[in-house]
């Protein structure tokens, strides 16, 4: 199975986890991207959601109801799946460094730290970029197959994102979406 298919099998099968007591609540899933250790060649995609009555008990903590919305740090924190995680999806994380390799981005630790910005810093870059891609690609899939509508009840927003907000953040989560559909989100993240 390529990493595209596990990444994809792995997800779809979380969302269809989601409770159906859940569902009709849910406003938002999470493609929270990551590296597992700070590794640039160990991309994670954990995925997640929000509901309506999380943003509502958040905004007590939050500095107003956007950010109790769309800040990740009030979301429930719900790991649904942690695609590519070497200890909880150790075939997905094998599957991934094949897929880097693939894509002729695969490296090994430098013993000389000044490789890394002539060297190792544009292949980190470029396995984030694929790797961020895959996500966005992933995520109009699911909509286009209507598996998030079955999941969730309804078409909601993709969030794709890291734990920390910028304008790439908003241009991902457009491309991964229909049009207009995270504009609320997008907008917070121009905006706030």
């Amino acid at each position: 199975m390529t990493f595209n298919d596990h990444l994809q099998h792995l997800v779809e099968r979380a969302l269809a986890s989601i409770p159906a007591a859940d569902a009709g609540d849910i406003y938002a899933v999470s493609f929270l991207i990551d590296n597992e250790d700070d590794d640039p060649r160990q991309p994670t995609l954990t995925v997640g959601y929000n509901t309506e009555a999380q943003a509502r008990r958040s905004i007590q903590d939050a500095s107003d109801h956007a950010e109790a919305r769309w800040n990740y740090a009030f979301w429930i924190q719900n790991e649904l799946t942690v695609v590519g995680d070497l200890t909880s999806d150790p075939g997905g994380a094998i599957a991934r460094q094949g897929w880097i390799t693939e894509l002729g981005f695969w490296y090994e630790e430098p013993a000389d730290l000044a490789d890394w910005d002539s060297v190792i810093g544009p292949l980190a870059a470029q396995i984030q970029s694929h790797f961020n891609q895959t996500c966005c690609q992933l995520a109009r899939t699911l909509h286009t197959t209507g598996v998030i509508e079955r999941s969730v009840g309804r078409s909601v927003p993709v969030i794709v994102h890291e734990l920390e907000y910028y304008e790439a953040i908003a241009r991902q989560t457009e491309a991964a979406n229909p049009p207009g559909l995270a504009d609320e989100f997008t907008s917070w993240v121009r905006n706030g």
